[in-house]
């Protein structure tokens, strides 16, 4: 366990490096709202993160500024690093296999999920943290003490208050509630966290606030100001994020082009940038039917075939409830969205279990005789190819390098940070306390959006 925990840290390192001289875009609103107001009052800054990311940054801030994204990057790799071992130690516990749950345990750090940005940033460590607390309750890990279960259950209650989506776990656990008598106390003691955890977020959710809003009473005083403000509100930051309206028939008619979306993100290019642009029905379908004899077909005859004289069918039970939770998580999505899943963050939980269920079961060609497997190897070996040629040509996007589309800003060369930083705190001993400065780190509102802030709370 150890020695995976320090492979974690070097790969995701490697990952994020770079990101420690620029303050990441998701977490620059939180990082103003941070240094201005208390804690609770940050809670209500409307955002899809809530909870422990609010927390994490909060403490961050109290650190000197300078330093800033290196202890927002230190932190979120020992985050990560932790949630890919609590995988791990799941899967082996249960399979006592060390292949599936290391390979499973990757998945986290190496999905091929790269122009996001996802892997060394505090603010998206809700992802990681439900995809691990998902793995728990599909592989029924709820503890063999009371102790270890209200570990589970406090996890549970941070995840939910971090990530409404984690409330589809609670299918899961009625499941065991209802046909596990002997685990009645466990399950309800991890469904009262995460059901408390969905009471908060919702809570939050409904009472929050445009996230400026810790400026208070102000003016547009500079050209810079209204025009840094604007590029922010059309980047939807200065907006209350709201679910639309639920349209049946819109969510209906868009269900075509949303399964190719999220099928053509877990092939290799070019034929994902290739297909995903193909207007023709036909050609579509014949797309998703390719695609869906590689990606579904392959594990679940693997698992049928290897799983049917087994007396535990272990591997079976826990391949159909991450399956389950990965289909409750897109169309839970693709509801509160309302159109086609556009987001790859939305993506990012459903790919991430997609891989675990496969690794999961990658053991159980061991059952076979040689002359049933060997067709059978050779296709699952062309599906869990295809994932190392993702990671292979995306483990250093030329997006990052070139910043273009969005990057996150990894292998930055220069000290952004620092720079803006230091040109603010030079401009505010011209200017009064209150007078609102904009940190601009790069130029463009696509790579960068500004830390808008009062010069005292940036003061040495």
């Amino acid at each position: 366990m150890t020695i995976n925990f320090v492979v974690y840290l070097a790969l995701l390192t490697a990952r994020s490096w770079g990101s420690h001289r620029i303050l990441h875009y998701e977490e620059t609103i939180a990082v103003a709202s941070a240094l201005s107001q208390s804690f609770v009052a940050t809670l209500n800054d409307a955002a899809y993160g809530t909870l422990v990311p609010r927390i994490l940054i909060f403490v961050a801030v109290q650190s000197p500024l300078e330093y800033l994204p290196i202890t927002l990057l230190a932190t979120a790799t020992l985050l990560w690093a932790i949630f890919s071992t609590i995988i791990f130690l799941v899967i082996y516990k249960k399979t006592y296999r060390f292949l599936p749950a290391f390979l499973a345990s990757l998945v986290l750090i190496l999905v091929p999920l790269p122009e996001l940005g996802m892997q060394g940033i505090v603010w998206n460590s809700f992802w990681p943290m439900f995809i691990a607390l998902g793995v728990v309750v599909a592989c029924r890990a709820y503890g063999e003490s009371r102790r270890f279960t209200y570990l589970v259950a406090l996890f549970a209650f941070l995840t939910a208050a971090s990530n409404p989506v984690a409330g589809v776990l609670m299918l899961l656990l009625g499941f065991d509630f209802v046909w596990h008598k002997a685990s009645r106390k466990k399950v309800s003691l991890i469904g009262a966290g995460l059901l408390l955890g969905m009471i908060f977020s919702l809570y939050i959710q409904i009472t929050q606030e445009p996230p400026l809003r810790y400026l208070g009473e102000w003016s547009e005083e500079l050209a810079q100001t209204s025009e840094t403000l604007g590029r922010l509100e059309d980047s939807g930051a200065a907006t209350v994020r709201k679910a639309p309206p639920i349209d049946v028939i819109a969510v209906a008619k868009s269900s075509p082009a949303t399964i190719k979306y999220l099928l053509t993100q877990m092939i290799p290019e070019p034929y994902a940038s290739r297909w995903i642009l193909t207007d023709s029905f036909k050609v579509s379908v014949s797309q998703i039917i390719l695609i869906l004899l590689v990606l579904a077909a392959c594990p679940l005859i693997v698992l049928c075939l290897s799983d049917q004289n087994l007396k535990n069918g272990f591997f079976r039970r826990t391949f159909f409830r991450i399956f389950f939770v990965l289909s409750a998580i897109l169309v839970f999505q693709s509801l509160i969205i309302g159109d086609v899943v556009q987001s790859k963050q939305y993506l990012f939980a459903p790919v991430s279990l997609y891989w675990i269920g496969v690794f999961l079961i990658f053991p159980r060609f061991t059952s076979f005789e040689y002359g049933r497997i060997l067709l059978l190897y050779l296709a699952y070996s062309l599906l869990i190819a295809t994932s190392f040629f993702q990671i292979a040509q995306n483990f250093r996007d030329p997006h990052d390098i070139s910043g273009e589309d969005g990057a996150p800003g990894r292998y930055e060369e220069n000290q952004l940070w620092k720079i803006a930083l230091n040109n603010a705190r030079t401009e505010c001993k011209l200017r009064s306390p209150n007078y609102i400065i904009i940190m601009n780190q790069k130029d463009s509102v696509i790579n960068d959006a500004p830390v808008v802030i009062r010069c005292r709370f940036i003061a040495k």
